[in-house]
């Protein structure tokens, strides 16, 4: 499966930039949780808060495989970063398929060119990610819409400029009753309840969201009312794809950092390198990794040529976010 000249350019540029202006900071931005607004900006400024956007719509016009390999590459340079880069990709996205013209030259641009910080709010305490059981509620008002609820683990829900909300506009019709929304996060009743203390990426905040009768006007409203759930469905798979992608950058990351040490470490008269047992467990990791990149390529792949991948894109999440963890 091998890159085109393309992309071999598109990764060699990423990672000659994540190499040089994001690993010498990680530690530092992990540890003080600092969020990577300059660089994220430097970023903006290639083209990566929307990669697979149009230049017409404000993005670098490429791939979804060029936005799995941008992801990887940002990834094993600093992870938060690449969160928060897949993340608003993924709002851009969505405006994209969805959005109006209107919305689209007031949103969209701006996001895509990094002049905008995009969330995705979907998940919920109580349901997780299943768009099916979602209970945040969106009434119609004087004004507009009324949004009441709770949004959990939002990634950038705290530093974003605006979200992708998913509300229930019609109770009775079970899926078909969902419906999405543009809301800017300074929006009165949008209210940031609660940072979650993780365990790792630090420099991104992944935010509990509570809406308090949060109103936003009739043209917030994505698509037509009742279409939130397809909406959901259609972006998780280009999610799945990128969180591989994210997993194989953090893992290659893990081996080079195991390479250097067992090239420096020395025991027995010789380096660790040297013992057959260390080189054993460097070449399953080397081989893994592999495994992990041809998954997410080959989902990215199929994505591009607008056929079904959702199998794909699932295996690809499952297998690299469990080795990149080993």
């Amino acid at each position: 499966m091998d890159l085109s000249g393309h992309h071999d350019m598109i990764r060699d540029t990423v990672r000659r930039f994540a190499r040089e202006h994001l690993r010498p900071h990680a530690a530092q931005w992990d540890r003080e949780r600092r969020f990577p607004r300059e660089a994220l900006a430097e970023l903006a400024k290639m083209g990566l808060a929307g990669v697979a956007i149009p230049e017409e719509w404000g993005g670098a016009g490429m791939d979804h495989t060029s936005l799995a390999i941008v992801i990887e590459e940002i990834a094993a340079g600093e992870g938060a970063t690449s969160t928060i880069v897949q993340v608003n990709n993924l709002a851009a996205g969505i405006l994209l398929g969805y959005g109006d013209a209107a919305q689209k030259a007031r949103w969209l641009k701006p996001l895509a060119r990094g002049q905008l910080l995009g969330a995705f709010a979907l998940t919920e305490p109580h349901t997780g990610s299943d768009a099916s059981a979602i209970t945040t509620r969106a009434e119609r008002c004087e004004g507009g819409w009324r949004l009441n609820g709770v949004k959990q683990f939002i990634t950038s829900g705290k530093n974003a400029d605006l979200a992708i909300v998913f509300a229930v506009t019609d109770r009775a019709a079970g899926k078909k009753g969902i419906s999405a929304f543009i809301v800017p996060t300074r929006t009165s009743g949008y209210v940031v309840a609660r940072i979650e203390n993780k365990s790792g990426q630090h420099a991104s905040d992944t935010a509990q969201i509570l809406f308090d009768n949060c109103i936003v006007p009739p043209e917030h409203l994505l698509g037509e009312p009742g279409i939130g759930y397809r909406i959901a469905l259609a972006n998780l798979e280009s999610g799945r794809v990128n969180v591989a992608a994210q997993s194989v950058g953090m893992a290659q990351s893990a081996l080079e950092a195991a390479l250097a040490y067992a090239r420096e470490r020395r025991t027995f008269g010789k380096p660790l390198i040297e013992h057959q047992a260390v080189n054993f467990r460097l070449a399953d990791m080397a081989t893994q990794i592999e495994a992990g990149r041809r998954l997410y390529l080959h989902a990215a792949r199929l994505r591009d040529a607008g056929q079904p991948c959702l199998k794909e894109a699932s295996m690809a999440k499952l297998f690299a976010s469990e080795m990149a963890e080993k």
